[in-house]
């Protein structure tokens, strides 16, 4: 017998949650729209920002942009 779906107890949790599926969403938007700016400042057929460089005013480490490119560490 499958198990009763589950119900927020009240309107407060309810608004809750759907609170953090919102900003669930919103937090992928901003992501996919980060990243494709992110790949058209390090593209070296244009701007060519280093990586070094980019890393460094996120204050991360180059391998993390280097990830977030999707591109393996050179």
């Amino acid at each position: 017998m499958p198990r009763p779906r589950w119900t927020p107890p009240d309107d407060e949790v309810a608004a809750r949650i759907n609170e953090v599926v919102e900003r669930y969403k919103r937090w992928h938007q901003a992501e996919a729209e980060y990243k494709a700016l992110l790949a058209e400042v390090a593209d070296p057929d244009k701007d060519n920002a280093p990586i070094a460089h980019l890393a460094d005013r996120l204050g991360v480490e180059r391998k993390t942009v280097y990830r977030h490119l999707g591109k393996p560490m050179k």
